[in-house]
């Protein structure tokens, strides 16, 4: 069965959905991929075409077209960008060089979805918050430092001597999070941190999501991203958690050119 492989390229990692002709999630995967000079992992299958999201440096995704070709050959690959009239009624009115592929797709996975109005968060190496009307109007966005990030500036600025000692319990922590006991108040400088930075980021979150109900009614929550089930978990309102969001954009961004009309399968 011909397969089409989906990419997402973010600033740390790579991520993969293999969909069939119809658009079936086939297979999904991820990969921790720093561009250190190794190859990233790539799926065992021979898919008809390629289709990309990337966010960072040209240079990265220079090196994984060079993996693609070296594993696949000749196939096709297209790299979104985004448009100001996007498939589904999607209006951007932003600057297009300075909006991230993946939030593009992942606002196309909202309109795929619903015409109501939608708060979209994307919970990754940063966090974005983009709002929508229930036209398909962009009404803007906010981004905010993610959690590992945050952190990570937050304890550079430590003395050297505090700085090891917080190091592994942030590392440990960030790798299981605790969202229960991210709640009380630490009793050290790590647990400290780490809970502190938790909390706001979920009330800053919350907070600039809440501009959207001020003027459009029966707003949706959509989150996806790495760090969107701890991040759903301590916001105070229902909300879709859907990890494939990125994907399902990217689908029905090049999906129009095939015949469908661009909603998902």
């Amino acid at each position: 069965m011909p397969e089409i492989l989906l990419l997402d390229l973010g600033s740390t990692s790579l991520k993969w959905q293999t969909r069939s002709g119809a658009g079936l999630v086939l297979d999904t995967g991820r990969h921790d991929w720093a561009v250190s000079g190794a190859a990233p992992e790539l799926p065992q299958c021979q898919p008809q075409a390629v289709w990309m999201v990337r966010v960072g440096a040209a240079e990265r995704e220079e090196i994984l077209r060079a993996a693609l070709r070296a594993r696949y050959g000749g196939v096709p690959v297209v790299s979104v960008r985004p448009r100001a009239d996007g498939p589904g009624g999607l209006r951007l009115d932003y600057d297009l060089q300075q909006f991230g592929a993946d939030r593009y797709c992942a606002l196309l996975g909202v309109v795929a979805r619903t015409r109501k109005p939608a708060v979209v968060v994307d919970a990754g190496t940063a966090v974005t918050v983009d709002l929508l009307a229930a036209d398909g109007r962009h009404l803007g966005g906010y981004i905010l430092p993610g959690l590992r990030g945050g952190l990570a500036a937050v304890s550079r600025l430590f003395p050297d001597a505090l700085q090891a000692q917080v190091a592994p319990t942030l590392r440990q922590a960030v790798e299981s999070l605790p969202v229960d006991s991210g709640i009380s108040p630490g009793h050290d400088t790590g647990e400290a941190l780490l809970r502190g930075w938790v909390l706001g980021l979920a009330g800053a979150v919350q907070r600039v999501g809440a501009q959207a109900a001020e003027t459009e009614e029966g707003v949706e929550w959509w989150l996806t991203g790495g760090d969107a089930g701890w991040l759903s978990s301590l916001l105070d309102r229902p909300v879709h958690l859907v990890p494939g969001l990125v994907f399902d954009g990217l689908w029905c961004h090049l999906r129009p050119r095939r015949g469908d009309g661009g909603t998902l399968p």
